[in-house]
């Protein structure tokens, strides 16, 4: 059996190659700017309200629900004024006050939506919100009621006793010793204008500041001195 040998592959028996251009005969590029980078995703999404049928934006993340779009900034409009005659102008030499910023507007109350907000949650806005409106509105209708019935109160004091109604000055103050020897003395005479009478002084106090002239002095020690007298005669003569 003879040996058979096989030829060697020519390069016209390849296989031709497909009809494309090549990399450097392609068209180039066209001149446009380059695609923006992806913003960071912040959890906006805007939502329908099948209830009033308007749109509202829901954060997936907190939770929170508003109706502005906070996409959108809010730029306050700008007016120009003259030097020194704006609307906070202030007088040369003198320090500017200040103003305060002005409080937030209150957002809008979407209320608990098991759809969106899923499982309820007492710290959540919307659990909140009706904690400080409850708040508000006994504090308002405690008020309005203690005004309705101011007119009417009336107090009225009642012996423990008896459960009759008496006077609130006939206490039990009433039957100490000093008011029931006011109420003695003032059969006679007023009380109170006798002891107002020198201010409130006892008549030792009254006379502890009087000055007695030099006769007085000794017109007082001839009467002790006669008296002394007298009471020794007695004496004997008994």
């Amino acid at each position: 059996m003879a040996d058979t040998e096989t030829a060697p592959a020519n390069d016209d028996d390849a296989p031709p190659l497909p009809d494309e251009p090549l990399p450097e005969d392609a068209p180039p590029l066209p001149d446009e700017p380059l695609p923006a980078p992806t913003e960071e995703d912040d959890g906006w999404s805007a939502q329908l309200d099948p209830s009033s049928g308007c749109w509202y934006f829901l954060n997936r993340f907190t939770g929170l629900s508003q109706w502005d779009n906070p996409r959108v900034p809010t730029a306050a409009p700008s007016q120009e004024y003259a030097p020194g005659t704006g609307p906070t102008s202030h007088a040369p030499g003198t320090s500017e006050a200040v103003a305060a910023p002005p409080p937030p507007p209150g957002e809008p109350y979407l209320g608990y939506n098991p759809k969106i907000h899923g499982d309820f949650d007492p710290n959540a806005d919307y659990a909140k919100w009706h904690q400080e409106h409850q708040t508000e509105e006994w504090a308002a209708s405690e008020a309005a009621l203690a005004q309705r019935t101011a007119a009417f109160e009336q107090a009225g004091t009642f012996n423990r006793f008896t459960g009759a109604f008496q006077a609130a000055d006939k206490s039990a103050d009433n039957h100490n010793d000093e008011n029931k020897s006011k109420r003695q003395l003032n059969a006679f005479f007023d009380v109170d204008r006798a002891a107002n009478a020198h201010e409130g002084r006892s008549l030792k106090a009254e006379r502890a500041n009087q000055k007695l002239s030099k006769k007085q002095v000794k017109a007082f020690n001839e009467q002790r001195r006669a008296k002394k007298e007298q009471k020794r005669r007695d004496f004997l003569m008994s």
